[in-house]
């Protein structure tokens, strides 16, 4: 992995395709739930949960990759365990939200899914912002350096 360029970056590429998918819907749900677009209806959005469940399953095969190409940069970085803790609350809200408002025409709307909205919103901010600093703040490249 880490000796193919092209294995590499498709990794890294598909990583952040995947990312944006399953963020931007997450994103698009939790503003409707905060009140943007009153008009749309929660459940049309739900059909969108079918591509983000895939980009979810995408997002951890190839950071897998990632992890598998570089083991010793991630795993010696707290970061990673931020963006590990905050992917993973992140979709159990996100599945959360689904089952209260998939198919289900006329739910209203209450203080505790508007508090979840905001929290989804905070966890994907520091998903996106952990993984992006990850690159740049690790000690350790290669666990090799020791030997």
């Amino acid at each position: 992995m880490r000796e193919s360029g092209v294995a590499f970056f498709s990794s890294l590429t598909l990583h952040s395709l995947a990312m944006a998918f399953v963020v931007g819907i997450n994103f698009a749900v939790a503003l409707r739930l905060i009140g943007f677009a009153p008009r749309l209806e929660i459940s049309a959005l739900s059909r969108f949960y079918v591509i983000h469940w895939y980009a979810a399953a995408a997002i951890f095969i190839s950071g897998a990759a990632l992890l598998l190409a570089y083991p010793a940069k991630a795993l010696t970085n707290p970061l990673f365990y931020v963006k590990l803790c905050a992917v993973v609350i992140g979709l159990l809200i996100s599945k959360r939200i689904q089952n209260t408002f998939s198919n289900k025409p006329e739910v209203s709307i209450d203080s505790v899914s508007i508090k979840l909205a905001y929290l989804s919103i905070a966890l994907w901010l520091i998903t996106l912002t952990a993984g992006r600093f990850l690159a740049y703040t690790h000690s350790i490249l290669l666990a090799s350096r020791f030997y």
